[in-house]
């Protein structure tokens, strides 16, 4: 499900089918991903907007190369994206997603420019301290 939702966003520009995205993520879903710079995305539609729309989803590529299972429900996924910046400049490196999943689907997804940030926020007990609004 992580693959599908990273490699949906490669096709943004309909080289790919964009089919079934929806239906892997929870509906009240939440998300920090490259293409919102970050910000808070709440709900599926707000989701599926930001991975579909915006000069950020077009230019947002990225290649999973691995992932780690941290629990039975929370996975680290290891990859390479090119991606906008708030102030339009582009960047590109690894990245790392740490993601949850609830009934089977996409739950809280939070994209980190580092392997040992997204580590570090996995072990923060309070989950208002990852999340923060």
């Amino acid at each position: 499900m992580v693959r599908l939702l990273v490699e949906h966003v490669r096709g943004v520009l309909g080289k790919e089918s964009t089919a079934g995205i929806r239906e892997v993520i929870h509906p009240h879903a939440e998300m920090r991903l490259l293409v919102s710079f970050g910000k808070l995305l709440a709900g599926r539609a707000a989701i599926v907007e930001a991975l579909e729309q915006g000069r950020a989803a077009v230019a947002f590529r990225a290649h999973v190369r691995g992932f780690d299972w941290l629990d039975d429900v929370t996975v680290l996924s290891f990859g390479h994206a090119r991606y906008l910046l708030e102030d339009g400049e582009v960047a590109e490196g690894d990245v790392c997603w740490q993601t949850e999943f609830r009934d089977g689907l996409l739950w809280r997804v939070h994209a980190f420019d580092s392997e040992a940030d997204a580590r570090r926020s996995y072990d923060v007990e309070d989950w208002n301290e990852r999340w923060p609004n």
